[in-house]
This record gives C-alpha cells, sequence and structure tokens, in this order.
C-alpha cells in the first residue's frame, strides 16, 4: 500500500518517528471515546489526532489522503486496530 503523503511502514534504519509513542499513549487514554465516536474500525494517529478511520487500513488511508491540507508532504501516522475488550466472546453469544 504506497501512498504519496502517508507512510505507514517504518525503516529499520532509521529511529522511530517522534511522534509514535506520544500517539500510541494518547490512543490508549482516549480509547473509549475513540470507541463511541468511530467504533470497531482502523483508525491512523498522526500528533494526537485521527487523520483517518475506516473499516480497512485501506479505507483509513483514503480518507486521510482526503483530509490532509494539500501543504502536508509526508508523514508517518500511527496505526491502531480499534475493537471492544473481549468482543469476539459478544460476537460468539449471539451466533
Amino acid at each position: 500500500m504506497d501512498t504519496k503523503r502517508i507512510r505507514l511502514n517504518h525503516n529499520a534504519n532509521q529511529p522511530h518517528a517522534p511522534n509514535t509513542f506520544p500517539d500510541f499513549d494518547w490512543v490508549r487514554e482516549h480509547r473509549n471515546e475513540l470507541l463511541a465516536t468511530y467504533g470497531e474500525s482502523v483508525i491512523l494517529v498522526y500528533e494526537k489526532q485521527v487523520i483517518g478511520a475506516g473499516k480497512t487500513t485501506q479505507e483509513a488511508v483514503e480518507d486521510a489522503e482526503q483530509r490532509l491540507p494539500a501543504e502536508v508532504e509526508q508523514i508517518t501516522p500511527i496505526t491502531y486496530f480499534l475493537s471492544h475488550p473481549y468482543s469476539w466472546v459478544f460476537r460468539r453469544v449471539r451466533q
């Protein structure tokens, strides 16, 4: 999945992007709010903001590409798969 402005993969020879760890911390702190807003989905987060969301990573990237301002050249967001804890249990019980 190659996009012009959004880099999802990390080069092993380079250090992590500076936003990586703070963004994962932010998602963990706001997980319930994010679930309420986006439901079970894939979100892309950059500098403590959701820049794209979708049912798949590709949909989230396409959403982010549309939302990003034209002046943004390239960013490295984190990818987070939002889901309810133990959601597999609820799906199984409903069947």
